[in-house]
């Protein structure tokens, strides 16, 4: 792979792209897949499903290049897409068994990546608070994963989830204080 487009901007790549170079494509792939995985695993929980979305996610992005504008942050064009296809997903099946697979893999990562205080909370506690997480509405759970998990700004948030930035903080707010009640509810704070 070229190593000249590892410095580029993504909005450059797209650019490329669009007039023929494939490694650009490549190039965002590599740079979108692992936060984008993550993203939609946690809004599904089911890893195979996940990966089907995954999949589907960057084929309409292959797809649909040409109606990106340039002149946005295509992370926000990215990550809409995948809220989108994850949301779609979800709503056409019902799973059972979502909750289980996602603790296993969240528990293991927790291991893996453990900060302090994760190491100081029991494992039955990081299972609440993703029951917690999962419990929430799409619109509250969204907005909590794409700012808790992933960073983003509000500014972001706000374009991939067609709201105003007033609306995602609000969302950010609420569901903070529902996954807050949820805890209490259960004696974890």
């Amino acid at each position: 792979m070229n190593t000249g487009l590892k410095s580029l901007k993504d909005e450059e790549l797209v650019r490329l792209f669009k007039s023929g170079d494939e490694q650009a494509f490549d190039e965002l792939y590599f740079r979108y897949a692992p936060k984008l995985k993550k993203l939609i695993y946690y809004n599904l929980g089911d890893v195979d499903e996940s990966s089907d979305v995954f999949h589907d996610v960057f084929i309409r992005v292959y797809k649909h290049i040409d109606s990106y504008n340039v002149n946005m942050p295509f992370s926000s064009w990215i990550y809409k897409i995948a809220v989108n296809c994850s949301k779609n997903y979800r709503r056409k099946s019902i799973r059972n068994e979502v909750l289980i697979e996602k603790e296993k893999i969240n528990i293991n990562t927790a291991r893996n990546e453990s900060t302090p205080e994760e190491l100081y909370i029991k494992n039955a506690d990081i299972h609440e608070f993703y029951r917690a997480v999962d419990s929430l509405k799409d619109k509250f759970r969204t907005v909590f994963l794409l700012r808790f998990d992933h960073g983003l700004q509000y500014r972001d948030i706000s374009e991939i989830t067609n709201c105003s930035e007033r609306t995602a903080k609000w969302r950010m707010q609420k569901a903070v204080e529902k996954i807050t009640d949820y805890l209490k509810d259960r004696g974890i704070i």
